[in-house]
C-alpha cells in the first residue's frame, strides 16, 4: 500500500514540474516546423490538384481526366496520413516537463511511422505515374515495357528513387536512435524522485545528442578531397 502511495505522490510530483525553457522551445521549434510542412502540403495541392483539373477541362481529353483523378485519390491518401500523423501531436497534455518530453516521444514515434507509410505511397504513386505515361504515348507503347522502362526518358526516376531511399533509410535510422534515448530519459524521470535531477537528466540528453552529431559530422567524408 505505501509503494503504491509513493507511486502516485511520484506521478504527482512529476506532474508538478514546470517545463524546462529549453525543452519547451525544442517542441515550440517542432510546432512551428508542423505548420510549415501543412502549408507545404496546401502549395502541393494547388499546383498538381489544381493544375490538373485545369488541364483537364482545357483539353477535354479521358488520359487527362484519368491523370487528374488518380492524382486526387493520392492527394486524399496523402492527406489523410498526413492527419493520422499529427493527431493529438499538436501541444503537451499539461504544461510539466514529463508532458513535453511525452509529447516529444509521440512526435518521434509518428515521424518514424510517417517515412514508411510515405514508402508504401510512393510506390503505387510511381507505378500510376508511369502506367500512365507509357499507355498515353502509342510510341512507347509500341516499344513494349521492358525498353519503356529501363529508356533514357525514365532513368531519372530510378535515379530519384534511389536517392530518396537512401534519405528516408537515414532518417529513420537517426530518428530511431533519438526514440531511444527520449525513452530512456522518460524512464529516468519516471523513477525520480529528487527535484533537479529531471533537469540534469534533459541536460545530459542534450550533450549527447550534440556530441553525437558532432562526431558523425567530423567522420563524414568531404566530397572533392
Amino acid at each position: 500500500m505505501i509503494d503504491d502511495e509513493l507511486d502516485v505522490w511520484r506521478a504527482e510530483w512529476q506532474a508538478s514540474l514546470p517545463a524546462l525553457p529549453d525543452l519547451k522551445a525544442r517542441v515550440e521549434r517542432e510546432t512551428r516546423r508542423m505548420r510549415r510542412v501543412i502549408a507545404g502540403e496546401c502549395a502541393v495541392t494547388f499546383v498538381f490538384g489544381g493544375g490538373s483539373l485545369a488541364w483537364a477541362w482545357l483539353t477535354q481529353r479521358t488520359d487527362v481526366l484519368i491523370l487528374a483523378g488518380g492524382i486526387w485519390v493520392f492527394i486524399a491518401l496523402a492527406w489523410t496520413i498526413s492527419f493520422l500523423m499529427r493527431r493529438q501531436a499538436w501541444a503537451p497534455a499539461t504544461m510539466s516537463t514529463t508532458a513535453f518530453v511525452d509529447l516529444s516521444i509521440l512526435r518521434c514515434q509518428r515521424q518514424i511511422e510517417s517515412i514508411g507509410a510515405q514508402c508504401l505511397l510512393y510506390v503505387p504513386l510511381v507505378a500510376f505515374n508511369l502506367a500512365w505515361i507509357y499507355l498515353a504515348s502509342p510510341a512507347r507503347a509500341a516499344d513494349g515495357v521492358w525498353r519503356f522502362l529501363s529508356g533514357i526518358d525514365v532513368a531519372w526516376v530510378w535515379a530519384v528513387t534511389v536517392i530518396l531511399a537512401v534519405v528516408a533509410v537515414r532518417r529513420k535510422q537517426r530518428l530511431s536512435t533519438e526514440l531511444d534515448r527520449l525513452i530512456q530519459l522518460r524512464a529516468f524521470m519516471s523513477n525520480d524522485a529528487e527535484p533537479g535531477l529531471g533537469g540534469r537528466e534533459w541536460n545530459r540528453w542534450k550533450e549527447g545528442t550534440r556530441t553525437r552529431l558532432t562526431r558523425n559530422h567530423r567522420h563524414r567524408p568531404f566530397v572533392g578531397r
